[in-house]
């Protein structure tokens, strides 16, 4: 049985994956979430059973990976699987930005497996984009896939 934590580390190595094919030169940093196995005496029965302890150890306490392409601003990823954004933007609203000198995202896999790539302004979520079988397609106005293919802008 596959975990929560296992198919949001194999997403982040599936966008890393992804970054690296489609930007030749890139360089990208994934920072997998970890966990500790300790042991403890179960306050029920009182006998000693292992557990697992996640560690939350993500770059400025919300970005997953951190992408240097050749010619663009440096891009922080936030993954995620989970299709209620409202508490990722908090944690993306908390830092200071500097996005006049970076980029910041939000993708989200649906479980269709389309990807939805969300651009952060500084205080909201805009849909710029969609990966639909490793193909990128940027949104328009409305949030409407054009069919245009666009490395450019993602």
């Amino acid at each position: 049985m596959v975990n929560k934590r296992q198919r949001g580390n194999a997403f982040q190595d599936w966008i890393e994956d992804w970054i690296i094919d489609n930007f030749p030169g890139a360089s990208v940093h994934n920072q997998k979430t970890v966990a500790n196995k300790l042991t403890l005496r179960d306050k029920y029965t009182g006998e000693m059973k292992e557990v697992w302890v996640s560690k939350r150890n993500d770059i400025l306490g919300c970005i997953d990976l951190l992408a240097i392409i050749p010619g663009k601003k440096p891009l922080f990823i936030q993954a995620t699987l989970d299709s209620g954004v409202g508490r990722k933007l908090q944690d993306l609203v908390a830092v200071r930005w500097p996005l006049e000198y970076c980029r910041v995202q939000l993708w989200l896999k649906r479980e269709d497996g389309v990807i939805i790539i969300k651009k952060f302004t500084g205080d909201a979520l805009l849909d710029i984009g969609q990966i639909v079988r490793r193909k990128y397609y940027r949104l328009e106005e409305g949030g409407v896939a054009n069919g245009e293919h666009n490395k450019s802008n993602s």
